[in-house]
């Protein structure tokens, strides 16, 4: 993909400074490596129904990359996922989650669904801004762990928490078809006089800092979640079932006798889709042991207290170290339950499956045991 795109690594092009420098030279590019992120231990599932993919889900150190945070003068913010463009039209390798075609193309059909936004033909931010959004924030759990959270940076950059920020990447319009996002913000009491306001189109910003892009769970990630959002560190007793519902796809076609034994054992079966996010938070920190599909709905785990446990439902289409990893940052235990997948096994992560429901039973014993 090298070869088509014209990609600068920041970490060869630009000057290495301390943290306190970021933002505040004339140099166009400069870096600043962050150390003291505890690295994230993850342990083995305590429960896993098919050893064969146990490898998907190893105990020791996530692999992670360094965290940097970059500043940029004159460039280009582009897209709802904030790919950063200089003028010559180089992309940051550091802006983007990476760089395979796939991804670039769902990046790319994003922007032109946003295409021609309110500006013609950019609009421009002459104050500095600091951009928090990444990948795929049209999506709660991506919105929640890679975007919002990412904003626990402008406490650790010195200034940062002067400057307008960006978020979703999306302009207020779009915003109000993603509910979760504004209300995120009501949930933080996160006024829009601090934010920049961004259509997702182009952004002209004179000064822009921003953390290397990344996916997925880190522990002062989920600390920020919990603390922003008033979650208490003391264990809850409920147990919760995420339920699909009446959705349209990734649906667990035997849900409606998994959940019939779940209530048997105490579950409360919830669609938390359905409450603000604030209320979302709350509900999950009263949580000692979630159990769900696959899916956005698992990303509220992390306001859970530590000592709880997730058991997360899924396919053989579909396995993941995504919410293993978040248990791992949230201090939680971890199960995994691999069904069959019914769907079309060319679109995994959209396809129905169904569940054995006495592997679900012995995943929630071996949990029990546990908290």
């Amino acid at each position: 993909m090298d070869k088509f795109l014209n990609v600068l690594d920041i970490t060869r092009a630009g000057a290495e400074v301390a943290l306190e420098a970021i933002g505040r030279g004339s140099e166009p590019l400069v870096f600043a490596r962050v150390p003291g992120e505890s690295p994230l231990q993850l342990r083995a599932p305590f429960f896993l129904n098919r050893a064969e993919f146990a490898s998907a889900f190893p105990a020791g150190l996530a692999r992670r990359g360094e965290d940097l945070i970059c500043a940029v003068q004159d460039c280009f913010l582009l897209g709802p996922f904030g790919a950063v463009v200089l003028p010559a039209g180089q992309l940051l390798r550091q802006s983007v989650i990476n760089l395979e075609g796939d991804a670039l193309q769902y990046s790319l059909a994003q922007f032109t669904g946003q295409y021609p936004g309110t500006h013609i033909p950019w609009s421009s931010a002459e104050a500095p801004v600091f951009a928090a959004n990444s990948y795929a924030t049209n999506n709660y759990f991506h919105f929640l762990i890679d975007s919002l959270a990412n904003l626990h940076w402008r406490a650790r950059v010195p200034g940062a928490t002067d400057l307008k920020y960006i978020v979703s990447g999306y302009g207020a319009a779009a915003e109000a078809t993603l509910p979760f996002i504004p209300s995120a913000y009501a949930g933080l009491n996160m006024e829009a006089a601090g934010r920049q306001p961004f259509d997702g189109t182009l952004l002209f910003c004179r000064s822009l800092v921003f953390p290397r892009r990344v996916t997925g769970a880190d522990s002062l990630r989920v600390a920020w979640l919990r603390q922003g959002f008033g979650v208490a560190a003391t264990r809850g007793t409920d147990k919760l079932y995420i339920a699909r519902g009446d959705a349209q796809r990734r649906r667990i076609v035997n849900e409606r006798d998994l959940m019939a034994r779940l209530e048997k054992r105490g579950f409360l079966c919830v669609t938390p889709g359905a409450l603000p996010v604030r209320d979302q938070a709350q509900m999950f920190a009263h949580a000692r042991l979630v159990v769900g599909p696959h899916g956005a709905g698992l990303a509220n785990c992390a306001f859970m207290a530590p000592g709880g446990a997730l058991v997360e439902l899924t396919h053989t289409g579909r396995v993941v170290s995504t919410y293993h990893e978040l248990a791992g940052a949230a201090g939680l235990g971890y199960g995994a339950v691999i069904g069959e997948l019914l769907g079309d096994p060319g679109q995994p992560i959209l396809a129905d499956f169904a569940v054995d429901i006495e592997a679900v039973d012995a995943a929630i014993a071996e949990a029990e045991k546990g908290i």
